[in-house]
């Protein structure tokens, strides 16, 4: 999770699937979005899109350093992990 362009491109498209947990090596909590995704019929999953969005926005916004120091505290949607 070294780059911020593809963490934040990765947060708004992918975040309902799970992927930027993936991608931080939070297995776990990206396994338990995409069920609650199955198991609420979608509805978990249009809260985590949206979330996605604005973690997305926001990674964008950030410099490379800001990035560095928050990158292990960066997390949005259900369930938010660690």
């Amino acid at each position: 999770m070294d780059n911020r362009v593809l963490y934040g491109i990765m947060c708004i498209i992918f975040n309902s699937l799970g992927v930027p947990c993936f991608m931080r090596g939070d297995v776990g909590t990206g396994i338990l979005r995409i069920v609650l995704g199955v198991v609420t019929c979608g509805v978990i999953s249009i809260i985590n899109e949206i979330m996605g969005i604005i973690l997305g926005i926001q990674v964008l916004c950030m410099s490379d350093e800001e990035f560095n120091e928050k990158k292990a505290t960066l997390v949005k949607g259900v369930p938010a992990g660690k």
